[in-house]
């Protein structure tokens, strides 16, 4: 079930790349606007990937009453942490995805989380920053 789900997630990913090549074309060159595009896209199929895996185990666990309601709540929690560990891994990773005006480094220095650099991205277009 979990296999499934992360497909469909890269399938949703692979079919919205299309939209980021669109905005690559029609749009100027804004490194944030990206960011937040590519934020967003994989948040919606992140959405849709794991709605798919909680409605499979909600469908599997119909044929066992006993326990349904630890089950569940086990599961919540799973994709919670799970949502929450994507996130951070996928900061994490960022250096191999740098920013187009600064030079190429194996490793950069990992400074603050997502969260800080979204906050961050939002003000600098919004010309808050």
């Amino acid at each position: 079930m979990l296999l499934t789900s992360v497909s469909v997630i890269s399938v949703l990913l692979f079919s919205l790349a299309p939209v980021t090549l669109f905005f690559l074309i029609t749009t100027p060159d804004s490194y944030q606007f990206f960011k937040l595009l590519n934020v967003l896209i994989f948040g919606i199929t992140g959405i849709f990937g794991v709605k798919f895996l909680y409605e499979g185990m909600q469908l599997l666990s119909q044929q066992d009453e006993v326990g349904k309601k630890t089950r569940t709540t086990i599961l919540r929690s799973w994709l919670l942490l799970y949502a929450f560990v994507g996130m951070q891994l996928g900061w994490f990773l960022r250096p191999f995805f740098g920013a187009p005006d600064s030079k190429f480094e194996l490793f950069r220095a990992v400074k603050g989380n997502f969260y800080l650099d979204i906050v961050a991205a939002i003000s600098e277009i919004l010309g808050l920053r």
